[in-house]
């Protein structure tokens, strides 16, 4: 995993979707897009805004390529979120045109569901990114093989006492780091995300204003640490010169 934690555009990520939606029309496997959206007191509307957009063109792609698309807004207990968009893309018709059709009205229907999905905000404060990533790991687990893309809309300040962890708190150490997810993945804490190319958009804001440069690079640190014991996969350059990743 790339020592990099991005916070990147809602461009980049609907490139990205097309890049992998790419990768499983030359191979023949079937991508699978899973989109997490924190809606928690902390969020910003612009945050909702890029979650629908994204589940949006998401929904295109997957509708193009055949693929399944997942997405929950998560809070507290997201481990055990419910999918509340779980769809996989497919049509019967022989007919090319009609199949077409088909699809488009599927990806449409995702479509509005994204956009009375996650427009609310929920009015508790503090996420469980943990259970978030946990959760996607089942539900990639439950999938058929095929590209796989995690975005994860999400400011990325997780609050998990039963872990210990307070990252808009704490300004850990690298070692304190290494203990840490080395104490989480010994808990079974640590979601395996192998082959699981990962996005992060919304990483480091605040609705409450912005966090000391101490924090911010201790979080960014952190969930590069952990992400990287996951296994996830680095995502690829940014394909477009609008859509440069920020560190």
């Amino acid at each position: 995993m790339s020592k990099r934690l991005l916070s990147i555009g809602f461009a980049t990520v609907a490139a990205a979707l097309a890049l992998a939606g790419a990768a499983s029309s030359d191979s023949g496997s079937t991508p699978t897009w899973v989109v997490l959206a924190d809606n928690s007191l902390d969020t910003t509307a612009a945050q909702r805004s890029d979650a629908i957009a994204i589940v949006r063109a998401a929904a295109d792609q997957a509708s193009h390529d055949k693929g399944v698309l997942a997405a929950a807004p998560f809070q507290g207990n997201a481990f055990a979120l419910r999918w509340r968009i779980d769809h996989r893309f497919a049509a019967h018709d022989l007919n090319s045109y009609y199949e077409k059709v088909d699809l488009m009205k599927q990806a449409e229907a995702v479509k509005q569901a994204a956009s009375a999905l996650f427009a609310h905000q929920d009015k508790r404060q503090g996420t469980d990114v943990i259970g978030g990533l946990l959760a996607a790991s089942d539900k990639f687990r439950g999938e058929p093989d095929g590209p796989r893309t995690l975005v994860l809309v999400s400011n990325m300040w997780a609050q998990s006492p039963d872990d210990g962890l307070f990252l808009k708190k704490q300004a850990l150490s690298g070692k304190q780091i290494r203990a840490l997810v080395d104490r989480l993945a010994r808990a079974g804490k640590v979601a395996d995300l192998a082959g699981v190319c990962v996005y992060i958009v919304g990483a480091g804001t605040d609705a409450w204003g912005p966090h000391p440069t101490s924090a911010q690079l201790s979080m960014r640190k952190f969930w590069a640490a952990y992400l990287g014991r996951g296994r996830a996969n680095p995502p690829p350059p940014a394909p477009t010169a609008h859509a440069v990743p920020s560190y």
